[in-house]
């Protein structure tokens, strides 16, 4: 509606208009009854809407069905679920890690060195294989083959967790200390035998199956260790007769320890 009078002017009848035209006739708002206007929105009869209009009526809406049938695997991201009873897919983890014997053991020796057998078994996945005078730069470097004149042993009641061994040397009381051990967390003792002068290991034996579940260790003056538990079967003495001296020990580890040998001359 256009008005075409100077500011101050208000011609009568025109704005606003006389009582009764305001709003015009059919414009906003509409007349009592006219609301909303015939024709607009919603459509007459057509409320609730039809089916895939906006809103949809709570009331009737049907949930989603879906067509896969028992035991089957439902689309990635659909729900609900595989039907009740259908098992998990199961967990294979990946094997990563070693499966091959210790490659140390077999190796050539030293001058007047021995091996004795090895007992256990180190070709477990993740196992840590070592062999103390071969990883061991120090002893490596000794101008005199080092000794073993101190054994720990690391255990629980049942099986064998770790060995540690204390050097020397002609003229050196100590050389170095060495461990071995396996990542076992539960409750693990130590027990240890050290020689005198003039004293020598003269068995190491015990049990063994997948891993050493125990250990007896002598001297020759009658001094005993033994530790650990009845698992595996028994293995023979791996020290020969005659007093050797141990210059190293070799094995695997994983959360225990799994495979031993013994380096002697």
């Amino acid at each position: 509606m256009n008005f075409n009078f100077s500011m101050g002017q208000n011609p009568q009848g025109q704005y606003p208009p006389q009582q009764g035209q305001y709003p015009p006739q059919g414009q906003y708002p509409p007349q009592q009854g006219q609301y909303p206007p015939q024709g607009q929105y919603p459509p007459q009869g057509f409320y609730p809407p039809q089916q895939g209009q906006y809103p949809p009526n709570p009331c009737e809406q049907q949930p989603p069905t879906f067509s896969f049938g028992f035991g089957q695997q439902p689309p990635q991201g659909q729900y609900p679920p595989p039907p009740f009873g259908q098992a998990p897919p199961q967990f294979q983890p990946q094997q990563q890690g070693t499966s091959q014997p210790n490659p140390h053991y077999g190796r050539k020796l030293p001058h007047m060195v021995k091996q004795s057998q090895k007992v256990g078994k180190d070709t477990h996945y993740y196992s840590t294989h070592f062999d103390q005078l071969e990883q061991s730069s120090v002893l490596k470097n000794e101008f005199h083959t080092p000794e073993v004149d101190k054994i720990t042993v690391f255990y629980t009641e049942n099986i064998v967790v770790g060995i540690e061994c204390h050097y020397k040397a002609l003229g050196k009381d100590s050389v170095a200390t060495i461990t071995n051990k396996g990542s076992c967390q539960g409750y693990v003792q130590s027990q240890t035998i050290a020689l005198e002068f003039g004293e020598n290991f003269t068995e190491i034996s015990g049990r063994a199956g997948d891993s050493i579940d125990r250990l007896l260790i002598k001297t020759s003056r009658g001094k005993t260790l033994e530790v650990g538990g009845q698992g595996g079967q028994p293995f023979q003495n791996l020290l020969p007769w005659g007093h050797p001296n141990i210059v190293s020990i070799g094995g695997s580890t994983r959360e225990y320890l799994d495979s031993l040998y013994v380096l002697h001359k």
